[in-house]
Parts: C-alpha cells; sequence; structure tokens
C-alpha cells in the first residue's frame, strides 16, 4: 500500500508521515530530503543554478541512499551521511527552483518509483499522489494557514541551528514560505495541487497526533475494501490442493511480484493456465474473459466471485480497455495472455503489442510469468485433464515502465513487448536448463 502525504511547507508533512509510517510499520521515505541532497550537491559543486546544463551534468554525480540507523532515517549523499546538512538554511533557499527542472523531477521520480514497487510505504512531498503515485490507496493533502506554519519552522529552526538563530526571523520565514507558495503552486512542471482523490486535513489548530489518527481510520476503510474476500480465498485453497495433490505443482519466483498493481504475462498452452496461475499468485489475481462465458447466470455469479471481468473480443475495444485500466488503478493484479490465444502445439508464440500499449498506459510494471507442463496437462484439442502430470510456475523480475518513458510512442510499446517476449522466453530456458533436469 501507498500512502501520499502532499501539502506546502510548515504543515507537518514529515511529522505526520513519521509518526504514521511507524504506527502501522510503512516504509518512510521524505521525497523533500531527496530534492534537498541534491540541492546540496549543487552548492558543493558550487555551480549556477539557473544554468540548466550545469545542473543536470550534476546527475550523473548523484548517489542517494537512505539507511535506518538506531531507529532514524539518515540521509547520504554519495555516502556521506547530510542528514542535518540538508535542512540548512542555505539549501531551502535553492531547492523550490532547483525541484522546477523538469528532467531532474523525471529522473527523481523514477528513485521514488522503484522504492514505492518494494513495500507498503509513506510518500510524502508536493507531488506525490498528482504525480509520482496517481493510483496510491490513499492520498492525503495537509494544509494550514502561513502564520502557523511559518512559526513552525522558526520553531524547528531554533532547535536544529541554535547557534544561527538570530541571523533569521519569523518575519523572513513567513516571507520564504510565501514565495514558496507561489513558486511551487506555479510551476510548469508538478505544481503543488490538491489530488481530486485526496482527502484535506487542515493542521492549523490540530496536533500530529490528531492528524495521524484522522489517516489511520482511512487507511483501515480502504484496507477492508482491498481485502481478499472469503470466497475466493476457499476456492483458491482448493484449486491449489487440487494442483498439488494431482499435478505435483511447483512455484519459483514469487518475491519477484510486487506489492503494488502489475501486470502478470504469461505463456498461454491449456485451459488450465489461469488457474495455476491465481493459485501459484500469493495476492489476488484477475481475469479477462470473453462476455459469452457470462451467457448463464451461475456461471456467470461464479466467475465474477473469482475476479473474472467480460470483455469483448476486439483489440480496440474501448470497453476493454476501460475494465482494464480500472483493475490497475485500484492496485490490483491483471492477468494477461500477451500470445492473444492457446497456442496450438504448447510453443511459444509471437506476443501482441496490446501488452506493450496498457503497460506504458497504465505505468503498471510487467512480471514476465512462464508455466511449464499444463500443455501436456490439458492441451486445447482434449475435453479433459491427463492427471499427475507435473506442472510448474515461475514468476521473473518485473518490468519497469520508467526505462521506456524516454522513447516515442510506438518505440517504447514495441521495446517492452519485445523485453516481455524475450523474459518470458528466458524462464523457460532457465526452467527447462537449470530446473527441469
Amino acid at each position: 500500500m501507498i500512502i501520499a502525504i502532499d501539502g506546502p511547507a510548515g504543515t507537518g508533512k514529515s511529522t505526520v508521515a513519521k509518526s504514521l509510517a511507524k504506527r502501522l510499520n510503512f516504509f518512510y521515505f521524505d521525497t523533500g530530503a531527496m530534492y534537498r541532497a541534491f540541492s546540496l550537491l549543487c552548492l558543493n559543486h558550487a555551480i549556477d543554478i539557473d544554468n540548466e546544463e550545469q545542473v543536470k551534468k550534476l546527475l550523473d554525480n548523484f548517489n542517494y541512499d537512505i539507511k535506518d540507523l538506531n531507529g532514524e532515517k539518515h540521509y547520504f549523499l554519495n555516502k556521506e551521511d547530510v542528514t542535518q546538512s540538508i535542512r540548512t538554511p542555505e539549501v531551502t533557499s535553492i531547492v523550490s527552483k532547483i525541484a522546477s527542472y523538469p528532467f531532474l523531477r523525471e529522473e527523481l521520480v523514477k528513485i521514488q518509483r522503484k522504492f514505492g514497487e518494494k513495500e507498503d510505504a509513506v510518500f510524502e512531498g508536493r507531488d506525490m499522489g498528482t504525480v509520482v503515485f496517481p493510483n496510491a490507496e490513499v492520498k492525503i493533502f495537509l494544509t494550514a494557514n502561513p502564520e502557523v506554519r511559518a512559526e513552525r519552522r522558526y520553531k524547528e529552526f531554533q532547535e536544529k541551528f541554535p547557534e544561527k538563530s538570530s541571523t533569521l526571523s519569523l518575519n523572513q520565514i513567513l516571507e520564504d514560505i510565501q514565495k514558496r507558495d507561489h513558486t511551487d503552486a506555479t510551476r510548469e512542471v508538478s505544481p503543488l495541487k490538491q489530488a481530486s482523490d485526496a482527502h484535506l486535513i487542515d493542521t492549523s489548530q490540530i496536533s500530529a497526533n490528531e492528524v495521524v489518527d484522522c489517516i489511520i481510520l482511512k487507511v483501515r476503510d480502504v484496507k477492508k475494501k482491498l481485502k481478499r474476500s472469503l470466497f475466493y480465498k476457499v476456492i483458491r485453497f482448493i484449486a491449489k490442493c487440487f494442483f498439488k495433490l494431482f499435478f505435483r505443482l511447483k512455484v519459483y519466483g514469487v518475491e519477484n511480484i510486487p506489492k503494488r498493481s502489475c501486470i502478470i504475462a504469461s505463456n498461454h498452452a491449456s485451459f488450465f493456465d489461469p488457474p495455476l496461475i491465481a493459485v501459484s499468485c500469493p495476492y489476488e489475481i484477475h481475469f479477462l474473459a470473453r462476455s459469452s462465458l457470462f451467457k448463464n447466470r451461475m456461471f456467470s455469479w461464479l466467475i465474477k466471485k473469482l475476479n473474472a471481468h467480460p470483455i469483448g473480443m476486439k483489440a480496440n475495444d474501448r470497453k476493454t480497455f476501460k475494465v482494464i485500466f480500472s483493475i490497475l488503478r485500484k492496485n490490483q493484479k491483471l492477468l494477461i495472455f500477451p500470445e492473444g490465444a492457446r497456442s496450438k502445439k504448447g510453443e511459444l508464440t509471437p506476443i501482441k503489442s496490446g501488452i506493450g500499449f496498457i503497460a506504458l498506459k497504465s505505468g503498471a510494471s510487467i512480471v514476465p510469468t512462464y508455466v511449464d507442463g499444463t500443455y501436456e496437462a490439458w492441451p486445447r484439442n482434449k475435453k479433459f485433464p491427463s492427471f499427475f502430470q507435473k506442472v510448474s510456475c515461475m514468476f521473473g523480475a518485473p518490468i519497469s515502465m520508467e526505462d521506456y518513458k524516454h522513447l516515442e510512442k510506438e518505440e517504447a510499446i514495441q521495446a517492452v513487448v519485445e523485453k516481455t517476449e524475450k523474459s518470458i522466453k528466458e524462464l523457460q530456458q532457465h526452467f527447462k536448463n537449470k530446473i527441469k533436469k
């Protein structure tokens, strides 16, 4: 689960996000610290921050890391602990300008999304819910009046830098906050604004703990909605026992499946492939099925309970794409057979371009998947399966769409298709050469 917290400076984002992550046992990611670290890098190299080319060149020297030391997050720039250094007035005065560069935001967003794919996390910043994680399960926008925010920042500055407290006044901080608000809200790329589906919380008159309590209630509501149905659990358990007992099912690579939305792209040789992948995946999976299967009321009720969605069979069916993107927006996992149909002889057939379009449009990563033995167990020309065959399912490393966003649309689609096909073939070869032997 991703919790995205946005808002202007001084609204308590960092305090709330840290406390929330601790109480939920989530990873905490302060995106502002990343931009501050890059701003510090610019200061250390004494470059002209108005010179875009000089700023761009520094990206090659930017090595950013986060470590948990004694229960506290520490930020490292090129292996140096800069946790305190990134909070100085010098850094604060230029970070908004640095963050306004489109090329920089594009590169740093990639890092943020990769962190988000790994585990449950709380992300705080200024464009988390609108740009970085538009599909976050919980979005929060914090606000407070400028005077309260200035007082908070002034107090924070006095506590962290008591030796410099006489160099900065409350009025100066208020002016800086108002200036930064204007800059953040009017910049062309990723301006600060509340996402349409974000929950607005005014922190002017309430404590950080009260804000956290409020967010936790919203998280619990979302978790209830995402909770796997009992019916799905029971059927999945029965099906898994069936495959284990009669087909000696083996599963590999489940650690490669991200917690967030993804497309499970598998070869397709048998009727068994969808249920086999469903029982192999530790998360709930959604399926696409031709609309004709939903004509019988009882059967329609059953497969809908098992997350099957009726679709048309035309390649450019708008309703089909609407269903697909709706599933992925809800951070669900969708099974797609990119070959388009079951293979006649069990071999891998060329992948269609649709998988590339869907993945790039949704931003969901692709998990290449290879199933083995299902063709022998139940090929398309047989009415009934052959029991006691060996079947296996292997999940490969996810393919991130971030690696293809710099390409033109058609070029990117083709590159994703080729990568997916290559990955499935590599899984097949690895299975046959290393495991099946």
